[in-house]
């Protein structure tokens, strides 16, 4: 006789608020897929190297440093996710719209920098949000689908530009398509308001939940320091009031139940709660505080990070520059191989869609390098051959590889931070730049001097030194299914 489980099945909530925060992402994606393709067409309508045409994606990461510093002033600033990603994607229109209005340099690299500033604002407050609506249970599942969602919004976008630019119209057309549509967005869905539930406490997020914003999210702890806070309060507070905060599943206010046994109750299922949560407790007073810095983080871990700024060059040297390959090997028009984009974010769509279920049942260091191994197979595909048809499946099993490489080192390289969450996520995100600001100028930069098609022996390097970054810092303790589906 089978035993029948009486555990809900949990399920997100795809209410109108949440609805909107997948949009709102998708129209950033749809901007920043149809923003790697422009890069190759602006060289051309502005006779500009290869080096040159790459200093965009350098400004780009300057502005998404600069955002990502800002973002939780500009967040509170502005009185919450509501108006913050209104008007976040109100800057991106703006700052769209002078990129394409100018075509001059002086003008191009700056628009660049400002969308990524509001680019990354947008990035950090819809996990944010996703995460204080839906609370730890539900909320990692909730950014997964947001971010699903992206990766399949921005695969029309290098179709858009690729389109658009066969047709004799414009790139410019395709890239300013996204003002349009943030503007239907907020047409249907401006009036949808963040629940009140959601606003007035914030529920503390998992660490291996919050890989699934795949490097892009935020961990609420607002939650985590009003319960520290209230494990300390005064002896005023009625013992069952405490249990029903702290404990939830012990009613603490037993008539026979002493004062103090209820604060240690209390206070041991507080720590339970925040060694799970990002960051470590406050200290009592009487203790000194010490802020951790970047010596407190293990050998292992810059080892690991070595392997996630490979990762972060490996995607944007694959978006910005594959046209060009395309242009130059199977001798495609300039529209055509625009959409090669389409091709990557397909591949990465897929990964995003399947990666957290394979992370609950493949050990996590045999799933890091299948995505390498995936990724070298299909630029090998992508690289070794003239024929379009092939070049386009390398570059969708190379995307495939791409989708988990970045999320999965993230997380190992948080689970290398003992404790250090916030400290590892930052030196993610810095990573991340110096990624997207180095490698795909580097590129273009060697392009120029030896061809594009022997400068893309680049990728396979960085593929080849991410694997041994990951070989080299060892094994470690990660818990199977800290990584949500």
């Amino acid at each position: 006789m089978s035993a029948t489980s009486t555990e809900p099945v949990l399920r997100v909530r795809h209410d109108s608020w949440t609805r909107l925060l997948y949009l709102q992402l998708g129209a950033f994606a749809f901007f920043l897929y149809a923003f790697s393709p422009s890069i190759d067409l602006l060289k051309d309508d502005l006779h500009l190297s290869a080096g040159v045409a790459g200093l965009h994606s350098t400004c780009y990461a300057v502005g998404v440093t600069a955002g990502s510093l800002s973002a939780p002033w500009y967040i509170r600033r502005l009185g919450g996710s509501r108006p913050a990603l209104w008007w976040g994607l109100v800057g991106l229109s703006l700052s769209v719209g002078l990129f394409c209005a100018v075509p001059a340099l002086s003008v191009t690299l700056p628009a660049a920098a400002i969308c990524g500033v509001f680019g990354s604002l947008l990035c950090i407050a819809v996990p944010a949000a996703l995460s204080r609506a839906h609370g730890p249970e539900t909320g990692p599942a909730a950014i997964t689908e947001a971010n699903a969602v992206a990766a399949f919004v921005g695969i029309a976008a290098p179709l858009a530009v690729g389109g658009a630019a066969a047709a004799g119209i414009g790139w410019r057309t395709a890239l300013l398509s996204v003002v349009p549509l943030i503007g239907l967005l907020y047409v249907a869905l401006g009036r949808v308001r963040e629940p009140a539930w959601a606003t007035a406490e914030a529920e503390p997020v998992a660490v291996g939940e919050a890989v699934e914003a795949y490097g892009l999210g935020m961990v609420d702890t607002a939650g985590t320091s009003a319960e520290i806070e209230a494990s300390s309060s005064s002896d005023e507070r009625e013992p069952a009031e405490c249990g029903a905060r702290r404990v939830g599943a012990q009613d603490l206010a037993d008539s026979g139940t002493e004062r103090l046994g209820v604060r240690a109750q209390a206070a041991e299922a507080s720590t339970l709660l925040v060694r799970a949560t990002v960051p470590a407790p406050r200290l009592p007073s009487d203790q000194p505080v010490r802020s951790a810095t970047f010596r407190d983080l293990s050998r292992r871990f810059w080892i690991n990070q070595l392997a996630g700024v490979c990762a972060g060059a490996i995607e944007f040297c694959l978006t910005l520059w594959c046209a060009t390959l395309l242009r130059d090997r199977a001798h495609l028009s300039a529209g055509v191989a625009a959409t090669g984009v389409t091709a990557v974010v397909a591949g990465m769509a897929v990964g995003r869609t399947v990666g957290g279920r394979l992370a609950l049942r493949v050990p996590i260091d045999r799933l890091i390098f299948a995505a390498f191994g995936t990724n070298l197979v299909g630029f090998a595909l992508f690289w070794a051959t003239a024929n379009p048809v092939v070049m386009f499946g390398g570059l969708a099993v190379a995307g495939l590889g791409v989708s988990v490489q970045y999320p999965l080192l993230a997380a190992r390289g948080i689970e290398m931070a003992d404790g250090q969450a916030e400290l590892a996520g930052a030196v993610n995100m810095f990573g991340g730049g110096i990624a997207v600001a180095t490698a795909p100028f580097a590129l273009g930069f060697l392009s120029d001097r030896v061809g594009i098609h022997t400068a893309y022996l680049l990728l396979p390097a960085f593929i080849i030194t991410a694997m041994a970054a990951v070989a080299a810092s060892g094994r470690w303790a990660f818990r199977e299914g800290t990584i949500p589906a």
